[in-house]
């Protein structure tokens, strides 16, 4: 049997359309099932001892890996980076103290969401009481009629003052002196004050030379064990307009946070490259320790709010349980 076949000439069209459908196929392939765009993410740091994870996922690219892109912005105080967050100039916060999130918590509830906080203990602590070597105090007590260095601000005072009272002390008996952080080791060391409140790392800059001891551990954990006294932070609004990019921000953290616990040297050597510490100190530096986002303790939240209401701190209560749920 013999096949008709169509003339050429009406071949020509179709066969044409069909090689432009492969060419453009060829040259702009589809996007691989799980891939996806970089999106930027705004994060606000400081160059501090409890951004371990942050330094950590940087050196590793764990953020690129969740396709993310970094803007990381750094800061030096804590109630900046919150004021950045809430005018929209930065997404999250990592590694700044829980208060200045719980009073914007407490001004305007909504703003944003903690993603996981710290469970400091006190074999790994971030601050505590250390004099010279040939100082006259020995014990708590000892503090009445003396300076004891602490950082600016009312949340140290305070919780020094509150501390105080647990032991019996009364707070009046004290001098407190509130020095900027750069100077904590010179004043101790000169004599300018007796003691000092000392946080990370330069409480193992003190406690690594020969000329200088410790009283006291951990006021934080005193207080409140675990202390959930570091957090990181999101946007509410940056949750809503980029579900993606969050999701991917805290697994990223999550990832660093799990290489933090698995290899502390690691960690050790990337918090000594990002904030230029001497090798000596940095690699005898307190790892505080972080939950992951699915480890978040609503009970010892609530705690630490109360703890804070109580010292006056904190002039109205916050709901730990809202702090920590999910964005809608």
């Amino acid at each position: 049997m013999r096949l008709r076949l169509p003339p050429m000439k009406k071949l020509i069209l179709p066969l044409a359309l069909f090689c432009v459908a492969i060419l453009g196929a060829c040259k702009k392939p589809a996007p691989s099932p799980g891939s996806s765009k970089q999106e930027e993410i705004r994060v606000a740091y400081a160059p501090v001892v409890l951004n371990a994870p942050l330094f950590l996922a940087q050196d590793r690219g764990i953020f690129q890996a969740n396709n993310l892109k970094l803007d990381a912005k750094v800061f030096t105080s804590a109630n900046d980076m919150i004021n950045a967050i809430v005018a929209d100039q930065v997404d999250a916060v990592t590694g700044v103290s829980l208060v200045p999130v719980l009073h914007l918590a407490a001004e305007a509830p909504g703003k944003i969401r903690v993603i996981l906080h710290s469970r400091m203990v006190e074999d790994q602590v971030y601050d505590g009481l250390v004099v010279k070597n040939d100082s006259p105090i020995q014990k708590l007590e000892d503090l009445r009629e003396h300076k004891v260095g602490i950082y600016p601000g009312t949340t140290a005072l305070n919780l020094m003052k509150a501390f105080l009272k647990t032991k019996g002390i009364d707070p009046a008996a004290v001098n407190f002196v509130p020095l900027p952080p750069a100077s904590h080791v010179s004043a101790l060391q000169s004599g300018a004050i007796d003691a000092l409140l000392a946080y990370e790392p330069t409480l193992t800059t003190l406690l690594q030379q020969p000329g200088f001891r410790r009283i006291h551990g951990s006021i934080f954990v005193a207080m409140l064990s675990p202390s959930p006294i570091s957090s990181t932070v999101i946007a509410r609004r940056f949750e809503r307009e980029h579900p993606g990019a969050s999701v991917g921000f805290v697994k990223t953290l999550d990832q660093a946070i799990q290489g933090v616990r698995s290899d502390p040297t690691a960690a050790r050597n990337a918090i000594t490259a990002h904030t230029k510490l001497p090798a000596e100190v940095g690699s005898h530096v307190n790892l505080i320790a972080d939950t992951l986002s699915t480890e978040t303790d609503v009970a010892n939240l609530q705690s630490f709010i109360d703890l804070l209401v109580q010292m006056g701190e904190l002039q109205k209560t916050v709901s730990a349980k809202d702090l920590l749920a999910p964005t809608q």
